[in-house]
């Protein structure tokens, strides 16, 4: 045998057992979770890695039967990879999905594993069987993304919200009626759209809700049916119904020297909790009345009406003042009758005393000057006044009169008011005033101060006497 011959043999020796050390340097084993799917649904796989060697390894799947058929990991990656501990294993999950599959039968795809140090792959059978192609349309699995966005989030129920869908078809499959229905609480809504191939289309629908909705967190659940299958699975999406109150004015009703005003209170949340304020002068609070009772409050030096919210069934709650003038003017219109009446049945006479010229003696009051004043404040002439006086016990009356004084008539002693002075006055015309004097004495000095009766003067107008009093006064220092 030549030596070239013999170097062959070893190295074919060599190559062998070195393939055969690399075999023994890892294993890979595929067990089924689920191997048998209708062809729009995914296959699933464990596929295990035995690490044999001494240290850790990283090992690559390589997917297999692209573009027929798609692998991929959950999370994804790219590439797929999987890290082995010494001398242990490890798993992972595979999906398996039937891209462009149109006929029922077993398919058997050929996975690589890879060996990360030396590049060693070994070729791993995975098989999937197709029990149905049902779901394909025109050879096709129906493959149409699908977005629902509801705006705003957070939703006004006064105002119109807007549903906005996209949808977006992945091949060539054309769509001349999808169904497109919204299931919630809150919504509920069934529309029909066209779907060409490849297209990507967008529809936007306004939904109006009752106003009186309250607020509440709100969920929609959309799907996408071709025929009675669906097409897209459901896609949930949240929203939110906001709260609101809102005050409105009433107009004002006006009677006679009435006004009647309103505010009514609206919300859409039944245990809305709040206040109504009306500001409010202390003056003008005193002529309103409030139905339903409002207190009053003060915050920042300004006064308010304030209730406290109880929304009826409706969900509203109406507050009325009424500012009634009525009271007032017939108040003014009586002290208008009152003074009226005073001006036409008060006495003619006025009748003012005073005193004057207090002399002291021996540490009280010894004598005082008394003057009265008679004068006629009614249009016409009064004739035969009668100005009566009297002095207590504790004093006499001096028989001198001041000049220019009228003299009494007649001073009287009386057993118990003392001396009783009188005057005579024939006429007085309109306007005109009389001027009274004397002078009293004490008998002995009187301490402190005393008081005097009040003087008086009568008439006869017509068949009618009027008397008149004066004041009364004090006599001291």
């Amino acid at each position: 045998m030549s030596k070239m011959k013999r170097l062959l043999i070893l190295a074919a020796v060599f190559l062998l057992l070195l393939n055969a050390s690399y075999a023994a340097a890892f294993s890979v084993k595929v067990t089924p979770i689920k191997d048998k799917i209708v062809v729009d649904e995914v296959a699933e796989f464990n596929i295990s890695i035995e690490n044999n060697l001494d240290t850790e390894q990283e090992f690559t799947i390589k997917k297999a039967g692209y573009p027929f058929w798609d692998m991929y990991t959950k999370p994804l990656q790219n590439p797929i990879t999987l890290v082995v501990p010494a001398r242990s294993a490890s798993s992972i999950t595979l999906f398996v999905d039937p891209l462009h599959i149109t006929s029922e039968d077993t398919y058997t795809l050929d996975m690589g594993v890879v060996l990360g140090m030396t590049g060693q792959e070994q070729k791993v059978p995975v098989t999937v069987g197709i029990k149905s192609i049902e779901p394909l349309i025109s050879g096709y699995i129906p493959t149409v993304l699908a977005s629902i966005s509801i705006l705003p989030q957070k939703i006004d129920p006064r105002e119109s919200a807007m549903i906005r869908i996209t949808l977006n078809n992945q091949n060539v499959i054309n769509y001349t009626n999808l169904t497109l229905k919204i299931e919630g609480s809150l919504i509920s809504e069934e529309l029909y759209t066209p779907l060409g191939p490849n297209e990507d289309k967008t529809i936007e629908v306004a939904k109006k809700f009752d106003a009186m909705t309250p607020p509440q967190q709100g969920k929609a659940v959309f799907m996408v049916f071709k025929d009675k299958r669906v097409i897209v699975n459901p896609i949930e999406k949240e929203f939110e119904i906001n709260e609101y109150a809102i005050r409105e004015e009433i107009p004002s009703e006006q009677s006679f020297l009435k006004i009647k005003k309103g505010i009514k209170f609206i919300s859409n949340n039944p245990d809305y909790k709040g206040v109504i304020k009306v500001g409010v002068t202390s003056l003008k609070n005193l002529i309103l009345t409030t139905y339903p009772r409002a207190e009053t409050a003060e915050e920042n030096g300004r006064q308010y009406l304030v209730w406290q919210v109880e929304l009826d069934d409706n969900r509203t709650m109406t507050a009325y003042t009424v500012e009634n003038y009525r009271p007032i003017v017939i108040i003014i219109v009586l002290i208008i009758i009152a003074i009226a009446i005073y001006f036409v049945f008060r006495s003619p006479i006025v009748v003012r005393k005073s005193v004057a010229g207090v002399s002291m003696s021996e540490g009280g009051i010894s004598e005082a000057k008394v003057v009265i004043r008679i004068h006629n404040r009614s249009a016409k002439q009064l004739t035969s006044i009668e100005v009566i006086d009297n002095v207590p016990h504790i004093a006499h009356v001096e028989k001198e009169i001041s000049i220019g004084s009228m003299q009494p008539h007649a001073v009287l002693m009386h057993p118990k008011k003392g001396v009783v002075i009188k005057w005579g006055i024939e006429a007085l015309e309109p306007g005109d005033e009389r001027v009274l004097s004397y002078k009293m004495k004490s008998r002995l000095a009187i301490l402190g101060e005393f008081n005097l009766p009040a003087a008086n003067a009568r008439c006869k107008i017509g068949d009618k006497v009027v008397l008149t009093n004066s004041n009364r006064v004090t006599v001291g220092v």
